[in-house]
């Protein structure tokens, strides 16, 4: 059975998101959705790998849809964001927020039914590392892991969706080399995900992650670590045009 896709869906008329909670469940695509009526309100409850798609309204009362878009970009730069609104004025700026689609109000089935679809299609040539939990093989997205922790004789999956704990037959090792450079082996405990660090403790010898928790780093590795992290920041900011 294919897993739902996880879209929040931001709107602050209700009658609007009415009708595209009702678009979405009349596309034929399975979704979990969570509805929320300002930036401020999603922006709390947010965290980098929570959703697959978010739709924005952009004209909302206090915080605009484009200026909470802005923090969740710099949070998490590949969630799929869909902008709704009564007016064209700010194209531009949401294709340069990365977004996938901007649908106009009224939205109707066949543009949510193609947004969500991009949606499924980008999730599934996601990369995924194949890891035994509680004795069966599962598929989990590269993109949504902070950190792996070798624990006692396990191995513990940090993800935005909770921590998975892997059977007692694989071991931290084995899983480094499956993984591409994004990941860093920085502790003989713990490989850090650099697209969630948010910054490097000299004092401590510890990644701090976006979700507020710590990873060691060896102790000698700190200035390693630390280019390691510096290098991965220049190479985003080139990708991105910066």
């Amino acid at each position: 059975m294919e897993t739902p896709l996880k879209v929040a869906v931001c709107e602050d008329l209700a009658e609007d998101a009415a009708l595209l909670l009702q678009c979405i469940y009349q596309s034929g695509i399975p979704a979990d959705c969570a509805p929320f009526s300002s930036g401020e309100e999603l922006l709390a409850a947010f965290s980098p790998g929570r959703y697959d798609l978010i739709f924005m309204d952009i004209y909302m009362p206090g915080m605009r849809g484009v200026e909470a878009a802005a923090v969740i970009r710099r949070e998490d730069d590949t969630v799929t964001l869909a902008f709704t609104t009564t007016s064209p004025d700010h194209t531009l700026e949401s294709y340069r927020l990365g977004a996938l689609k901007y649908l106009e109000k009224p939205v109707t089935v066949k543009d949510v039914r193609e947004t969500l679809e991009l949606a499924r299609m980008k999730r599934r040539s996601a990369a995924y590392i194949s890891l035994l939990i509680s004795g069966e093989k599962r598929e989990i997205p590269l993109d949504g892991i902070f950190y792996f922790e070798q624990q006692n004789h396990s191995v513990a999956v940090n993800t935005a969706a909770g921590v998975l704990r892997t059977s007692q037959t694989v071991k931290l090792n084995a899983i480094e080399p499956l993984l591409p450079d994004t990941f860093l082996r920085c502790h003989h405990s713990y490989i850090a995900n650099l697209r969630y660090v948010r910054g490097v403790d000299q004092e401590l010898k510890t990644f701090t992650m976006k979700n507020g928790d710590k990873v060691y780093i060896r102790r000698q590795d700190i200035k390693k670590a630390a280019k390691a992290y510096e290098d991965y920041l220049f190479r985003t900011a080139r990708g991105s045009g910066v």
